[in-house]
């Protein structure tokens, strides 16, 4: 089920994540960042691509950054990602994965996918900002963030 009373034109952040403690973290970590009152919460695979993909989707050039899980109902984050990603407009679309998953083939799956930074829960508010910074000033070359994919 959605969550979030944001007006459609104001989602700037949209954060994909089905567990109501990780989400409560981030959205204290977003009005840190003066995000705050621009995002949504979704907590299933496929309702998020349902939204995403509808007729009353924000413009992808308005979305500032997605939050993906890779654990969520419906419709798994790698899926969605994927699903996203063979859509030109979503091609660029700036992702950080926040997965519990270690697994080497996620890792590399979000590499081949195109994902800003891949941060391993529980994410902390460093790490958390530095992704965020990340998207605005990216480093200058890939191995300079330990958090870059």
């Amino acid at each position: 089920m959605a969550e979030s009373s944001v007006a459609m034109g104001q989602v700037k952040v949209l954060v994909i994540e089905d567990n109501a403690d990780d989400r409560e973290l981030l959205m204290r970590q977003l009005r840190k960042s003066g995000l705050g009152e621009q995002v949504k919460f979704i907590s299933d695979g496929k309702e998020a691509h349902d939204f995403l993909t509808g007729p009353e989707a924000p413009p992808p050039d308005d979305l500032i950054i997605i939050l993906l899980d890779l654990r969520l109902p419906s419709l798994s984050g790698l899926e969605l990602l994927r699903r996203l990603r063979a859509l030109p407009r979503f091609q660029a679309l700036p992702v950080t994965v926040m997965t519990s998953s270690n697994d080497p083939r996620d890792l590399e799956e979000c590499r081949r996918l195109n994902v800003l930074s891949y941060l391993t829960k529980p994410v902390t508010f460093d790490s958390f900002s530095k992704a965020v910074a990340d998207i605005f000033h990216p480093p200058k070359a890939a191995g300079e963030s330990a958090a870059s994919v």
